[in-house]
């Protein structure tokens, strides 16, 4: 952020010389113009041209440095988004390994609940769906206990 508001500062006296250069010239030829002298006004005629081509060219040059720094803050930022998005993938790629060996586990969990239920229904069990107890029966039996 200090090299931006140095930028400014910079830009902004060098504007500001060029526009004073300019305001100089403009009062001087209006002098010239008022002495009624040839020479005086041909002088600041002259003279005018030349700070004018100073002036553009000092803001020419401003305009540069300006587009200069501006490319090289872009291919900055480009670079710092680049390696940005190289640790999003590198991130991204862990967080998938992750994910996925925490699904294989699950398959292996389910593969052997599978496989225990496999065992039990195969062994068949005492007690079919129809004598199993029911809720009803198991406090009718508790009651009759107490």
């Amino acid at each position: 952020m200090g090299s931006r508001g140095n930028r400014r500062r910079t830009r902004a006296t060098v504007l500001a010389v060029a526009n004073s250069l300019l305001v100089v010239v403009c009062l001087g030829v209006s002098v010239a113009l008022f002495s009624q002298n040839q020479w005086i006004l041909r002088a600041a005629a002259v003279v005018a041209v030349l700070v004018a081509v100073g002036a553009s060219l000092l803001v020419r040059h401003q305009l540069l440095v300006e587009r200069l720094a501006h490319s090289e803050e872009r291919a900055q930022v480009a670079q710092e988004y680049s390696r940005i998005t190289g640790a999003r993938v590198v991130e991204n790629a862990e967080f998938v390994d992750l994910m996925q060996r925490r699904l294989d586990k699950i398959d292996e969990r389910l593969d052997k609940i599978d496989q225990e239920v496999a065992t039990v229904v195969a062994a068949g069990d005492k007690h079919s769906q129809a004598d199993a107890p029911t809720v009803v029966d198991l406090k009718l039996r508790g009651l009759a206990a107490s």
